[in-house]
């Protein structure tokens, strides 16, 4: 057992050490009080260290899109959440009970990742296109001021107007793009939610709750 929690706990690295702690402390109460004592018991129990460190990483990820955060904490949730969105897809795909189904929720996960991250893409390269023509417009305007002034002014004004509203929109952009992250987060959370089923050791916790 000593063995199995060990390479259990050294596949834990992604979690703060109180939460590692927390639950290599809640599985080896777990397998003490069941007398799991060798590794192939604990296998049968559990999965592999692999599968149940997997499931834990996904677990605890999605716990923190449920906890309220902090102005410095939003600013790093779309990061947050494309790390939640690949511990499910693991999470998924290292499940027996659930692999082909999982196999098939795992591709369409990251069919919705392909085509969201196309219109991503796009967006941003009309972004930087219509910014080049309002930077082109404004340098045109300033080398035809002294040919033809108010051609120049025309250009000059033209190109600062486009540049000014990409600023302005640039906020929207950003916020659309973290909306569509946040969006296929909650939507794996979700196929997480019913498909991966808890093991023993959660639903024995649950019952004691009760």
């Amino acid at each position: 057992m000593n063995d199995y929690i060990e390479e259990f706990r050294a596949l834990l690295g992604q979690l703060s050490p109180e939460e590692r702690d927390e639950a290599v402390d809640f599985y080896t109460e777990y397998l003490q009080d069941g007398g799991y004592d060798s590794y192939d018991d604990c296998i049968r129990e559990l999965g592999t260290p692999h599968q149940l460190a997997r499931k834990v990483l996904a677990d605890y990820s999605i716990r923190t899109l449920e906890t309220p955060t902090s102005a410095k904490s939003r600013k790093q949730q779309p990061k947050n959440d494309v790390k939640t969105i690949w511990l499910i897809i693991l999470a998924l795909l290292s499940t027996p009970v659930t692999i082909p189904l999982a196999l098939g929720l795992a591709g369409l996960i990251f069919a919705a990742i392909v085509v969201s991250g196309s219109l991503i893409v796009a967006v941003l390269a009309i972004f930087f296109a219509i910014i080049v023509v309002g930077i082109t417009g404004f340098v045109v305007g300033l080398g035809t001021l002294f040919s033809s002034f108010w051609t120049g002014i025309f250009y000059v004004g033209m190109g600062l107007m486009v540049i000014g509203v990409l600023i302005m929109l640039t906020p929207l952009f950003k916020k659309a793009i973290n909306a569509l992250i946040r969006g296929i987060t909650l939507f794996s959370k979700w196929i997480y939610n019913k498909i991966v089923p808890k093991n023993r050791a959660e639903r024995k916790e649950k019952g004691d709750q009760k």
